[in-house]
């Protein structure tokens, strides 16, 4: 999410964690703009220079100039840094017991030597940092591929139906791939949607979110209603977990959402996941009563329900995980989404891209903190609520 109180298009799912945050944050993360900040720091070391050509009294503070070099390789290339070296270099040979071009620092051969040894480790270090730098943009780049294959980022039209979205990872991670997932597809059943949620929120998960996903996608092809939808995605989850050990299995959450053609209503399977919202007049959740999480059937027997509840033209529906309501403010208070809809909604907000928006902005205007994915998807039914 963006800073607070500011209403930034948003970025979807790849490379969002370039700006967002403090700029300590931008800069762990490898924004440009951020990192130009950095890669001037080392000049700081340049600063007594002035001071010691005007007084001989401050001669004792040249020794930071063969800093500079050093500071240099630490965030920028070889070949700035080598500019760096040779620079002190000719600055220490300047003294007037060298070429005696400069009356201080009063410094010799011997000191130059030093400033080139100094300079030249320093060239080495730049040259490896740069290797293992480049090795790391290599590794973003093939997760950032990883990400955009297992989970693209939805357009803001699907069908005849206006699509918002926003996916985030951990405060602190890399912002790349975590345990939730979502999608909405057009089918000849429809529009079709899942949001969900895969225990933990590590790497460990992209395994079983890419198992999902892919079942969801052949699934809405063929499945005929949300319950035999629900059921090939618990079979997926059951094969992924045989031959693992009872502590290495896994499980998932998720929301099935569909809004057939010709037909003003929303129908919706929860597996063990948080109610969808409706928002007509004002906000109400769409709670069918829960099936088990993906991958837990064996452990209950409660069938899948299919709520079905009459649209309106206008009406949007709003999918999330519980990322984004668990998430505290400083005094331990969980983010209140139904009442930031239902505010923005009184005040007549309704199109998707400008509510979430709003809702970025409550967020960190409320200083909300999370410790885990948090992902949000709302749609829009078009002015025919029958023209799905």
């Amino acid at each position: 999410m963006g800073r607070s109180g500011q209403l930034q298009p948003d970025q979807g799912t790849t490379r969002s964690y370039l700006t967002s945050g403090s700029l300590a944050n931008r800069m762990t993360g490898g924004d440009p703009g951020a990192l130009l900040w950095l890669r001037l720091l080392p000049l700081v070391a340049l600063l007594p220079l002035p001071l010691v050509l005007l007084s001989p009294v401050l001669l004792r503070y040249s020794y930071v100039v063969f800093a500079f070099p050093a500071l240099t390789a630490l965030v920028n290339g070889p070949v700035p840094t080598a500019v760096a070296a040779f620079g002190v270099s000719f600055f220490v040979a300047s003294g007037s017991h060298a070429l005696g071009l400069l009356p201080v620092p009063a410094s010799g051969w011997p000191d130059v030597g030093a400033a080139v040894a100094i300079g030249g480790l320093s060239v080495v270090l730049a040259w490896i940092r740069d290797r293992v730098v480049t090795r790391l943009l290599d590794m973003t780049t093939v997760a950032e591929t990883t990400q955009r294959a297992i989970m693209p980022e939805l357009p803001d039209h699907i069908g005849s139906f206006d699509v918002a979205s926003v996916y985030r990872t951990p405060e602190g991670s890399p912002g790349l791939v975590g345990g939730d997932f979502f999608d909405v597809q057009c089918t000849e059943f429809g529009l079709r949607a899942i949001v969900g949620d895969v225990q933990g929120h590590d790497l460990s998960t992209v395994r079983i979110t890419e198992a999902l996903l892919g079942s969801f996608r052949e699934g809405i092809l063929d499945d005929a209603d949300l319950k035999s939808l629900a059921a090939r995605m618990e079979r997926r989850v059951a094969l992924d977990n045989r031959g693992r050990s009872e502590w290495d299995q896994t499980f998932a959450t998720a929301a099935l959402i569909e809004i057939p053609p010709g037909e003003a209503v929303v129908r919706v399977v929860l597996c063990g996941h948080p109610a969808p919202l409706l928002v007509q007049h004002a906000v109400k959740p769409l709670e069918a009563k829960p099936r088990p999480p993906l991958g837990l059937a064996e452990f209950g027997s409660v069938p899948a329900e299919v709520l079905e509840v009459p649209l309106c033209p206008g009406d949007l529906v709003i999918a999330f995980t519980d990322g984004l309501v668990e998430a505290r403010d400083k005094a331990g208070r969980m983010f209140p989404l139904t009442s930031c809809v239902n505010a923005h909604v009184a005040a007549g907000q309704r199109d998707p891209h400008r509510l979430r928006s709003l809702l970025r902005a409550d967020f960190n205007r409320g200083r909300f903190q999370r410790a885990d994915d948090l992902s949000l998807v709302i749609l829009q039914v078009p002015g025919d609520a029958a023209g799905a």
